[in-house]
């Protein structure tokens, strides 16, 4: 979708937020908010629909209401409790969810924009939804090292494409620490998502990590052990001994993996 027809459709939700019956507010999000970041060829549309209890379930349940040509509508999936998702013929997404305003807490939220309040405090309601998730550094170490101590075990007996499931998960560690280590202070930062835009916030970490992930062999697991451990080596919660072990299993395993391409 080019970017003209996404704001007009953007405008259109906003209408009819205004208008509907039932609905409270509007909350528009990522680029669809156009906050941080503004809409391209290749975004979607995602945003929160705040309605009283007696109609979120009609919304939840139907696409009537979005402002688009039902004919064009190939897909619509409710996915979550609250939320759901259309794609149009021209392979264009929707992404939204709808709550009651008691509802909204369990929502979380980066980059946003209210475009419609009829409740009159939507911003202090939402507000407690952008604080990312509690996470604490040295489970995510050693979940990460786990995840590379199965992921080379995989790779080493030829299974490239679990092994790249856990190099993945892995990595996914790794750009957590990086983040809780280095805060992004790049307004394309996303609070709840570090894989999100990593290019621009830790581009060489990006860019190592992008080469590993393209082997997904058991090399590439001892390259991530060893990539982590730059990262987060140095802190007090580092599992020292437990990643000694694991780079240790690791350089073993590419013995046998060389073994058996051979």
């Amino acid at each position: 979708m080019q970017p003209a027809d996404h704001d007009a459709l953007t405008a259109a939700l906003v209408e009819w937020a205004e208008r509907a019956d039932g609905v409270l507010g509007l909350v528009l999000l990522g680029s669809t908010a156009g906050t941080a970041h503004r809409a391209d060829d290749w975004s979607d549309h995602d945003f929160f629909v705040i309605a009283e209890a007696d109609a979120a379930p009609r919304l939840r349940a139907s696409t009537a209401w979005l402002p688009v040509p039902p004919a064009r509508i190939v897909l619509h999936e409710r996915d979550t409790e609250h939320g759901a998702w259309v794609v149009t013929d021209d392979g264009h997404l929707l992404e939204y969810a709808v709550f009651t305003p008691e509802e909204l807490a369990e929502s979380r939220s980066d980059a946003h924009r209210v475009a419609v309040d009829r409740l009159g405090d939507l911003p202090e309601r939402i507000r407690p939804t952008l604080v990312p998730p509690s996470r604490d550094p040295g489970t995510v170490a050693t979940a990460l090292l786990r995840a590379l101590l199965v992921g080379g075990g995989r790779a080493a007996r030829g299974e490239r494409l679990v092994a790249r499931r856990h190099l993945l998960e892995a990595a996914g560690g790794v750009l957590v620490l990086a983040r809780l280590l280095e805060p992004a202070v790049s307004p394309v930062a996303d609070a709840q998502d570090p894989w999100r835009r990593a290019e621009r916030t830790h581009p060489a970490l990006a860019a190592e990590l992008d080469a590993i992930l393209a082997r997904s062999d058991a090399r590439a697991a001892g390259d991530l052990a060893a990539l982590a451990e730059r990262v987060a080596g140095a802190s007090p919660w580092w599992p020292a001994a437990l990643s000694a072990a694991v780079r240790r299993r690791l350089t073993a395993a590419r013995g046998p993996e060389r073994s058996a391409r051979a």
